[in-house]
């Protein structure tokens, strides 16, 4: 199961990587980007399951917002998780906004991931 993290945080990083590592996922199988760029050219090369992106690595440019759309839509078949960049206290499960996107908060328990 590929799967791509596009998160600067090196912390959620490597507790995502641990936790997919513990879950059967095979660690090069997890492939870690930074830039959408890198993401339209890893979802195409590795036609990933899963993509985890944090919404702090495209919100403040307008064209990477408008290409992580076209990313997400060319891809119907991967289901994307957007974390939110913040998070409200209180909300701290998933809101499935379409087939393949997930919004959450990095607070998800692991049981709902």
């Amino acid at each position: 199961m590929s799967t791509i993290i596009m998160d600067l945080c090196s912390y959620t990083r490597l507790g995502l990587s641990g936790y997919l590592v513990s879950r059967g996922v095979k660690k090069r199988e997890i492939n870690d980007i930074e830039t959408v760029d890198e993401l339209a050219i890893a979802c195409g090369a590795h036609q990933p399951s899963v993509v985890f992106i944090n919404e702090d690595c495209f919100i403040h440019t307008p064209s990477d917002s408008q290409q992580i759309k076209q990313i997400i839509n060319q891809h119907p078949d991967t289901l994307f998780i957007v974390f939110m960049a913040i998070a409200n206290v209180h909300f701290d499960e998933y809101l499935l906004v379409r087939k393949n996107l997930l919004i959450s908060s990095k607070s998800i328990k692991p049981d709902s991931l």
